[in-house]
């Protein structure tokens, strides 16, 4: 697991083998970061469901003014710290679940530019987060919530957001959304 581009591109990030962490992978990483990087400048992001935080440096690498991650394991915060450490970073490392970690962030006032979604895909608490999100008012006004999950996903009422795109990778497939706004 390496960065991929901006300052410190090839730089190989610490993970572990675990059941439950599925890094995301350069391929989709790389998707995501070009279809976003005129914003990426200057923005506020939040990994949920961090994992060994490959996407929030990834964010930070690329110029992200503040980048919060998330995660409920040890282990996974144990990395996460490491990779903050090696790459001389301040990311905000947060550990809880979701609705822990996403209340702590709307009781300090957090509205992200980018939040990046991707739970245990045999879970429904990417769905879950979602609504919370939209609750709590964590997207800024254009925010963009990008959320990977299994492509066989049955179809879920994601009620509050508008679906702007998607796109398949395997096993995965990626989706982007915004708050609707009547």
């Amino acid at each position: 697991m390496r960065i991929i581009a901006g300052k410190y591109k090839g730089k190989i990030l610490n993970s572990f083998e675990a059941d439950n962490i599925r890094p995301t992978s350069d391929m989709v990483k790389e998707a995501i970061c070009s279809k976003i990087q005129f914003d990426l400048p200057d923005s506020v992001v939040l990994d949920l469901f961090g994992g060994t935080g490959n996407f929030g440096f990834e964010c930070l690498s690329r110029g992200s003014k503040e980048v919060v991650i998330c995660d409920n394991n040890d282990k996974s915060i144990n990395i996460i710290k490491k990779n903050n450490a090696l790459l001389k970073e301040n990311a905000v490392i947060l550990q809880g679940d979701y609705n822990k970690c996403l209340k702590t962030l709307a009781s300090k006032g957090y509205k992200f530019d980018f939040i990046f979604l991707d739970p245990p895909y045999a879970t429904t608490y990417g769905e879950q987060a979602m609504q919370l999100i939209l609750k709590l008012s964590l997207l800024s006004e254009n925010g963009l919530l990008i959320f990977e999950h299994a492509n066989d996903k049955p179809s879920y009422d994601y009620s509050g957001f508008e679906l702007l795109s998607q796109k398949k990778y395997g096993i995965k497939k990626v989706s982007y959304f915004q708050v609707k706004h009547d």
